[in-house]
């Protein structure tokens, strides 16, 4: 079976612990908290290689021991099968073993004292048949050491192999303003066909689609080519792409505000109100989608989520022609990465 996947918005705790200096244990439950009571976000999201010595999933693990019983409908979903010294996925049975063994260890056995959880393989094994990858995973389902199983980065030949195997509760891909590649490469369409939703990380595109990124492009930019920040690497981010880019950030933010939001209200509720829709971009009923937004801070949460509009047909035909009209340079990350992307 499937876990079913409530709420707007998913929460995303990368950022707390895969950073040069994690957030505290205090901070970060007063994030989740914050997030699961204010904002009705019920599925967490993380990842075994976020931060050294498992600190992501530790957070969590006392996370429920110190407030799992108040929050029984929980849902933590997480990456592994993840080779860090290579930076590549492996499907193995040996690495899909030990991530979910691990992960099953940081909780109680007992499946009524433990939130619900969900596994994916970070992005798709080239070397090793999807298939055989999506099995492994499932015979942990089967014995009931994890409910459900997540997919993540995969194109719609991946989705139609995993389908073949077991249910899939959800897909973990990028989307958002700036990235809105599944509207077109059949990945969207494929899961409306089954109704499987889609959590979409990076929902900001990193900062960029923010009030503090359109307001302060130049210290925005200082901030992508610090040393270790990921940014300055990618494509969209590098040389003359970043302005270019820059000009679809501020034509969306003019229109965030005319409609009396903020750039991250609008961008968030541009991916939920998609989610959803019938008769748009090609796709008869698309499933439902859900931003997987962050924050290190209460007020950083509050000021991506808490400014909703409701935006209607006519908004998301009005954004679409102003994202037409500037088209996004660059890669997502980079050409090598590329080949991995939508797998």
């Amino acid at each position: 079976m499937s876990v079913q996947i409530p709420g707007k918005f998913a929460y995303g705790t990368m950022s707390m612990t895969w950073t040069p200096e994690p957030i505290s244990n205090e901070q970060g439950f007063e994030c989740l908290k914050h997030a699961i009571e204010k904002h009705n976000t019920q599925l967490i999201v993380g990842g075994e290689f976020y931060g050294p010595n498992d600190i992501n999933m530790k957070l969590k693990e006392e996370f429920w021991k110190k407030y799992g019983a108040n929050y029984p409908d929980l849902i933590v979903s997480m990456k592994g099968g993840f080779n860090l010294q290579k930076f590549a996925p492996d499907g193995s049975k040996e690495s899909v073993t030990k991530s979910i063994e691990k992960l099953a260890s940081y909780f109680p056995s007992d499946k009524s004292k433990r939130p619900k959880l969900l596994f994916e393989v970070a992005r798709v094994d080239p070397t090793i048949p999807y298939e055989q990858t999506i099995g492994y995973i499932n015979e942990f389902v089967e014995k009931g050491i994890i409910d459900g199983i997540s997919l993540s980065e995969v194109g719609a030949g991946s989705i139609q192999k995993a389908l073949s195997v077991a249910p899939v509760s959800v897909v973990e891909v990028e989307f958002h303003l700036m990235c809105q590649d599944i509207l077109h490469n059949g990945v969207l369409e494929e899961l409306s066909k089954h109704n499987i939703p889609v959590i979409a990380y990076s929902p900001l595109n990193r900062g960029f689609l923010t009030e503090f990124a359109a307001n302060d492009l130049e210290g925005y930019l200082k901030l992508c080519n610090r040393p270790g920040d990921i940014r300055g690497g990618l494509g969209k981010f590098s040389g003359d792409n970043f302005w270019h880019n820059a000009k679809l950030v501020k034509a969306l933010q003019e229109y965030a505000h005319k409609k009396g939001t903020t750039l991250e209200s609008l961008s968030l509720l541009w991916i939920s109100s998609v989610g959803g829709s019938e008769n748009l971009y090609g796709i008869r009923k698309i499933p439902k989608i859900l931003p997987i937004t962050s924050g290190t801070t209460v007020p950083k949460i509050d000021r991506n989520l808490g400014s909703p509009i409701e935006l209607t047909r006519q908004d998301l035909e009005e954004i679409k022609a102003i994202c037409d009209a500037h088209p996004v340079k660059g890669y997502r990350y980079n050409e090598q990465a590329e080949a991995l992307s939508f797998a």
